[in-house]
């Protein structure tokens, strides 16, 4: 079942450039966790957000590689029960015995290995990893100023129903994520850069969304006004060459994403002026 499914994601998408290909299958496995957590008992104490959610329920032109969500009730929620939960799915309902499972060493993100790219026609190479990769990242939610909506997805075979953020707080979360966060050499943090943060804002922006401004200050603890000069200056030192590379597997299109990297600067200066 779940490897025939696999199977025609890559024959309908011989021609994709590979990188590209491995997060179309990514995305597939994305739509089976999902209808799995609509129909389990943690249900009602998730909420979908980041890219993915944004794909699935708004059309965002690029792939996503996680699946982000965050917990209501933080302290009824176990992740080594959903964890064998999932793992048991898989092998009952769908089939498939040999996924493996590692929860990290924060205790929230949970890797699905799928060794499966052999099975399923994606040409490999001897330094290729066999393995097919989806992360699963859970945090407790944070504030109160949101709207929890719920959506239906019925695509393909599958059906669902999902909890997940207004548009306006998903923007807000976006911006949070721009503006702190960070990475760790040695013992120094610095600023991290992810290039689909600021596709997603300019996607945003160009759709004259607006965040929700109390609920992004109490996600961050920033004054609107401090968050505006926060992304202006992140904007302004964007390297398009760490943008491109970034980018690069989420779209099927290598020129569109090399022309949208070196147009950044001019792109962002153009949208961020509609921040109200």
């Amino acid at each position: 079942m779940l490897v025939n499914d696999l199977k025609s994601v890559c024959l309908t998408n011989k021609q994709a450039h590979p990188a590209y290909l491995r997060n179309l299958l990514k995305e597939r496995l994305q739509f089976y966790v999902l209808q799995f957590v609509s129909l389990s008992p943690w249900s009602g104490q998730l909420i979908f957000k980041g890219g993915t959610c944004l794909r699935f329920f708004f059309d965002l032109p690029r792939l996503s590689e996680d699946l982000d969500f965050d917990i209501l009730d933080d302290t009824n929620f176990s992740l080594s029960s959903l964890e064998l939960a999932l793992t048991k799915y898989f092998a009952s309902t769908l089939q498939f015995a040999n996924l493996t499972t590692k929860i990290a060493g924060n205790g929230r993100t949970l890797y699905l290995k799928f060794p499966i790219l052999n099975q399923i026609g994606l040409k490999l190479t001897p330094s290729d990893s066999n393995i097919l990769f989806v992360r699963l990242d859970f945090a407790s939610a944070l504030g109160h100023s949101y709207t929890i909506e719920l959506s239906t997805k019925s695509t393909l075979n599958f059906s669902f129903i999902i909890k997940r953020y207004a548009l306006s707080d998903l923007m807000s979360g976006k911006i949070a994520a721009i503006i702190t966060r960070e990475t760790t050499e040695g013992t120094v943090k610095g600023p991290r850069v992810k290039g689909r943060d600021y596709y997603d804002l300019i996607w945003y922006l160009e759709k004259k969304i607006q965040p929700n401004w109390v609920y992004l200050t109490e996600l961050t603890g920033f004054a609107k006004h401090t968050v505006l000069a926060k992304l202006s200056s992140k904007f302004a030192h964007v390297d398009p060459i760490i943008l491109r590379s970034d980018l690069t597997p989420l779209f099927p299109d290598p020129r569109f994403v090399d022309s949208f990297s070196r147009n950044i600067h001019s792109l962002s200066k153009a949208t961020l002026a509609s921040l109200k």
